[in-house]
């Protein structure tokens, strides 16, 4: 292992996960340390480790091994895997607790680590992260256990994928034509294990191999940047849909048969609708950056609205507590209780394949009425140095209706935006939404001229 970082960053500590760059702020030392603190903490008996294809993660899942074995607890080690695998393994296997060696969608640089307890309920900064830092910092050092921990090595991909496809009606669906992106990532396997139990074809896979260096740069098709090669595959080969995917295949991202890109706020009212047929008068929860068309949805659907603070962790917590039915951010993060209450990367492709098949019409057709009545900016992120920058936002947008349940919501008769910092990393983040294209690029102009003066 690499000597231990002398000046411990507390900052990779995040709101919902750890993450900092390798091995400057985070090594194999520092993991040690991590999910020795960890054991600490929650004190389990048996906990899920895995990792994605990161470069550094085998050696950190490696280092948590070491770390929770020397603290005596046993370890079912699921090697190379998605991180919602990871979660679905710590509920299958009834273990204590689980944890990820990733950074998500984070550059080649970055490695971490996603923690959770027995049933995959989160670890956040409101459970648990912080005080885990705090004895990371504080040096302690763990009682040599008397028995050390044993490891079992353990494939659940069999019974995960049956787990994923058991929801859906799989000899019904269509067989739609698919452009799928996998971004050098986990949905690669993921890819290969579905492709021969459903009735569709994927006509290319772009970026088809595991590669943990990224070359074409950082795995998140959030990024505008990340979107031309997909774009142009699909106007070549004229697919039913496009598919995308994060590194660590727990966010999942369309285009439509045009290759125009599907903002996530439109799929997250398309599901909303989906599983409110499922369920009448069932409760939906979303994050507040853009909200307005899954509330309508939802209304027009009988169903109850629900808002939450962004972030998994805080998502999950919520799911659990009020026994909801279909959860989503605007970040690509879909949460359903068919899965635990927990995210899913498979589900909203599955969901929206069924959609798909049970309409009959071309995806673009199915989103036409959303977006020709909401119209939605794609999420702007500022970096900034003024820590008052929300206050002076607020100061200037103060006639307006504001809430602040994540950052601030700014609501005005024809149109709102959200502005919040990111828990991830130094951005304030902004998104907003209209009655009319020509109101939100007004709207877009006028808001962020205000934050390039003050950030």
């Amino acid at each position: 292992m690499q000597t231990v970082i002398e000046k411990i960053d507390s900052s990779i500590f995040k709101a919902y996960d750890i993450r900092g760059i390798y091995p400057k702020q985070i090594n194999a030392e520092l993991v040690y340390k991590i999910t020795q603190a960890y054991a600490k903490l929650i004190h389990p008996k048996t906990v899920c480790v895995g990792t994605d294809m990161r470069l550094c993660g085998e050696e950190f899942k490696q280092a948590a091994i070491k770390g929770l074995t020397g603290a005596g607890v046993n370890v079912i080690d699921l090697g190379l895997i998605s991180t919602d695998q990871m979660y679905f393994a710590v509920v299958h296997l009834k273990a204590d607790g689980g944890i990820m060696a990733t950074a998500s969608h984070n550059p080649k640089e970055f490695g971490g680590l996603k923690l959770v307890r027995e049933q995959s309920r989160p670890i956040s900064g409101d459970s648990g992260i912080y005080e885990i830092r705090d004895l990371v910092i504080s040096n302690f050092q763990f009682p040599i256990s008397k028995m050390k921990g044993e490891v079992e090595q353990k494939d659940i991909r069999d019974d995960y994928y049956r787990h994923v496809l058991k929801p859906f009606n799989v000899s019904k669906l269509k067989p739609l034509k698919i452009v799928a992106n996998a971004n050098f990532g986990m949905a690669n396997p993921a890819i290969e294990n579905i492709k021969n139990l459903l009735p569709i074809k994927f006509v290319k896979i772009l970026n088809g191999h595991l590669d943990g260096s990224f070359p074409k740069g950082p795995s998140d098709p959030l990024l505008p940047s990340n979107r031309p090669e997909t774009i142009a595959v699909i106007k070549e080969l004229k697919p039913d849909l496009g598919v995308a995917w994060d590194g660590d295949a727990d966010r999942c991202f369309f285009f439509d048969e045009n290759g125009e890109f599907v903002t996530p706020a439109y799929i997250n009212a398309l599901l909303a609708e989906y599983y409110l047929k499922k369920n009448p008068g069932a409760k939906i929860l979303h994050d507040t950056r853009v909200v307005r068309v899954i509330d309508y949805v939802v209304k027009e659907n009988g169903g109850i609205s629900a808002t939450n603070k962004a972030g998994h962790s805080f998502i999950k917590e919520r799911m659990i507590s009020d026994d909801i039915v279909f959860g989503c951010e605007t970040s690509g993060h879909y949460y359903f209780k068919d899965n635990f209450y927990l995210d899913n990367g498979l589900f909203p492709f599955l969901a929206v394949l069924d959609i798909l098949s049970l309409s009959g019409k071309p995806f673009s057709e199915i989103l036409r009425p959303l977006r020709e009545k909401f119209y939605i900016s794609e999420e702007i992120n500022f970096e900034y140095n003024n820590p008052n920058i929300l206050e002076e936002i607020k100061d200037k947008y103060s006639d307006a209706q504001i809430d602040n349940i994540d950052g601030y919501d700014f609501n005005y008769p024809g149109w709102r935006f959200n502005v919040r910092l990111s828990n991830t990393q130094n951005l304030l983040r902004v998104n907003l939404e209209a009655n009319s294209k020509e109101l939100l690029q007004e709207k877009t102009a006028e808001v962020t001229g205000l934050i390039n003066s003050v950030k």
